[in-house]
């Protein structure tokens, strides 16, 4: 039972998502996919959007 509830959940959470992929390449962009791996990268690039819609 609990699990069907957190399966319903999961399942209305996930259709209220889009999710946007980043292309890194792994030898030019190193430097960046590095840093991406270091900070909690969804968050940082809301805040970045969110920075640039200010502008």
């Amino acid at each position: 039972m609990v699990d069907e509830k957190l399966a319903e959940y999961r399942k209305r959470a996930a259709a209220k998502r889009t999710i946007k992929n980043v292309s890194f390449n792994n030898e030019a962009d190193k430097d960046l996919l590095e840093f991406a791996n270091k900070v909690d990268f969804s968050q940082w690039v809301k805040e970045k959007i969110r920075e640039e819609m200010q502008k």
